[in-house]
């Protein structure tokens, strides 16, 4: 899903004719694969993928995201609070009341934060939030630590949802240049902001998360009136980023530069596969695994170079 969002993200960019933004997908693109590829081979030798049986906590963990899916698309729809402070109100409440199935509920709230024209009412929403249950489940020993994972998984339940009912996914102009740098800004400061409440202030990545979207629910719309409400979205976006650890993301500089793909993303991702609860999350965790990707290749560049010294310095001494 993630190769998917950024592939065509370029494609858009491209036939726009926004050739350095199309060369920075390129990049980013290069550093998902890589990083994508590492993972899953790391995940194999570490024997990390294997079948461990379906536990009582897998059973709660998959309730825990049907629930935050319902939950989240009736505080949005039914009583018109909108999806960002819907799943901010449902991450913030999961990670006070029950700690311990947070993580899992929070998923579900990104289900939740679908629009009805797309997903019309709660037996579609229950369609997709058992469809990412379950993905949660199956995907629980696998990329733990970017920010976005439960994002990815919410999407799929989602546009699996709208394909198995026969929804058609939903479309978007992409936004005005000056509405763009407002998007990016807000992008930067949603992601820093997040991994600093969530590690620096050790509140947790949901209680970061949901306290940061929460508050931009609730103040963007005030402060930009005409466009809030995107500034809004696209800083709950960043937060997701922001979920990160410092093992996969090691500080708010590099978590800047995860804000400002996901934000590149979420502009140029407008014209298609709107809709869907979760996509938010998809654009954060594929920008979060190619900051990971371009750390990974930095260091795989300078150990060689270093090895070639090494062995020419070795040839010369012999």
């Amino acid at each position: 899903m993630t190769v998917l969002l950024f592939l065509r993200s370029f494609i858009v960019s491209f036939s726009e004719g926004v050739l350095l933004v199309a060369g920075i997908f390129i990049l980013v693109l290069i550093a998902l694969l890589y990083e994508k590829r590492r993972e899953w081979l790391k995940n194999l030798t570490q024997k990390k993928i294997e079948d461990n049986g379906f536990t009582m906590t897998d059973f709660f963990n998959f309730l825990s995201v049907v629930v935050g899916a319902l939950a989240c698309y009736t505080l949005s729809v039914n009583f018109d609070l909108g999806a960002v402070v819907a799943s901010g109100l449902v991450g913030i409440i999961a990670a006070l009341i029950v700690p311990k199935y947070a993580v899992p509920t929070y998923c579900g709230a990104f289900v939740g934060m679908s629009s009805a024209e797309l997903l019309p009412n709660q037996a579609y929403i229950l369609l997709a939030g058992v469809i990412a249950g379950a993905v949660f489940v199956a995907a629980k020993a696998v990329f733990n630590g970017f920010g976005g994972k439960l994002g990815t998984i919410a999407w799929t339940g989602a546009v699996c949802a709208a394909l198995l009912t026969g929804q058609n996914l939903l479309t978007d102009p992409i936004p005005a240049f000056d509405v763009n740098a407002l998007i990016l800004f807000y992008a930067v400061i949603g992601a820093v902001l997040t991994m600093v409440i969530s590690l620096r202030f050790n509140h947790g990545p949901v209680m970061g998360s949901g306290i940061v979207a929460l508050t931009a629910g609730l103040l963007l719309p005030v402060i930009h009136p005409e466009v809030g409400g995107q500034l809004a979205v696209m800083v709950t976006c960043a937060t997701y980023a922001g979920m990160s650890n410092y093992q996969r993301v090691p500080n708010e500089a590099y978590m800047a530069i995860a804000g400002l793909f996901a934000g590149l993303i979420f502009i140029y991702s407008q014209p298609f596969m709107q809709g869907g609860g979760g996509k938010l999350g998809t654009t954060a965790f594929g920008s979060v695994i190619a900051i990971r990707g371009m750390i990974e290749i930095v260091k795989l560049v300078k150990e060689r170079k270093t090895q070639k010294s090494r062995s020419q310095k070795t040839e010369y001494e012999s």
